[in-house]
């Protein structure tokens, strides 16, 4: 048997590359035969006439390929028209297994396509409990697998909280112009924080991106020190861990208006946590369902307890090296490759052994 890994992008994705391409990597050491397929499906979206048509020719390629008793795997497959008619025609006519993977609620902006994909599959993997419960509308096989954290890459660059001469660095890593109602939250939080008077802090924000709204939200509070840094190599693996080694906090704020913000992945707090490093995150969407309020990180609905609980941690070094350790320790133990790839190497042999649906 052979797992067909059909994936949204390229390995320079970042979607992609920890759900398809990782995965694959994984999946091999432990012994079983998986392989990713061309093209993929943001090529093929991206490709102009008459060149998409050889992107359909060697898509076909990849489809006879695939024998009686193989699985596909559709990673995030619903950006284009073309890959979706004729990978369902594929698997309607030849009756093959299919394992359909989407890691954000994707449905809110292709809903047909997702639906579609979701009815066919004999198993469906989710990111979050948001995303789960949509897709137990169209079929009861489902099962969240979270996005996975290279545990040992982010374990060596553990935080060490000691104390230091400089101010305390509370951080922030994404893509800002496409997060800016969600900064607001901390806006607001920090302008409270601040009158309260706590230790020197600098504001970190990875993924400023140069967009003038983002830099003026934060340069516009009176008392705040921040340090934009605009771009990473975010092929590079060790860039994001490296950046958040320097975090003494990291923050997730996220907005409760919407099935986008509610469903939405869970990477960043993440990654935090495999650093060591404590967090606070809005009480919202997936977030409590991976953090502890108190005991892993802390949890904030309102701007007072935003600032709440950012002044307990800047103000308590002990208390950060015990919520960044109790954090490792929950990523290591449920959100690490280790943790994951077993359960899914059980629902591959488990949609082996079914009847097709």
């Amino acid at each position: 048997m052979t797992v067909h890994f059909f994936t949204f992008s390229d390995e320079k994705g970042g979607s992609s590359r920890q759900r398809a391409f990782r995965v694959v990597e994984e999946l091999r050491k432990r012994g079983v035969d998986a392989q990713i397929r061309r093209p993929p499906v943001l090529l093929m979206s991206q490709t102009p006439w008459p060149s998409k048509f050889r992107l359909i020719i060697e898509l076909f390629r990849s489809l006879v390929r695939i024998r009686r008793g193989d699985i596909v795997y559709l990673q995030r497959t619903i950006a284009n028209k073309y890959f979706f008619i004729v990978m369902a025609t594929f698997l309607l006519l030849f009756r093959r297994k299919m394992i359909f993977d989407f890691d954000d609620p994707v449905y809110i902006h292709t809903p047909f396509k997702t639906k579609v994909f979701t009815r066919m599959a004999d198993a469906v993997v989710v990111c979050t409990h948001g995303q789960k419960e949509w897709a137990l509308r169209y079929n009861p096989n489902v099962h969240i697998f979270h996005i996975s954290v290279d545990f040992p890459a982010y374990q060596r660059f553990a935080k060490r909280h000691e104390a230091g001469s400089g101010p305390l660095r509370i951080g922030w890593v994404g893509t800002g112009p496409e997060h800016l109602r969600n900064l607001e939250i901390l806006a607001s939080a920090f302008r409270l924080l601040i009158s309260k008077k706590p230790p020197l802090f600098v504001f970190v924000l990875i993924g400023a991106l140069k967009n003038k709204k983002v830099y003026e939200l934060f340069q516009n509070i009176r008392g705040l020190q921040t340090e934009f840094i605009d771009e990473l190599d975010w092929k590079n693996p060790e860039s994001v861990p490296r950046e958040i080694q320097r975090f003494d906090i990291g923050v997730l704020p996220h907005r409760n208006d919407g099935e986008w913000n509610r469903s939405k992945t869970s990477l960043k707090i993440l990654e935090y946590m495999a650093c060591g490093v404590p967090s606070v995150a809005s009480a919202f969407g997936e977030m409590p369902h991976i953090v502890n309020d108190g005991v892993n990180g802390f949890l904030a609905s309102t701007d007072e307890e935003w600032a709440e609980k950012l002044a307990r941690l800047l103000f308590d070094m002990a208390l950060r090296g015990k919520l960044g350790k109790a954090g490792q320790k929950t990523v290591q133990e449920q959100y690490s490759y280790d943790a994951m790839i077993p359960r899914l190497i059980k629902l591959i042999k488990s949609v082996s052994k079914s009847t097709i649906r």
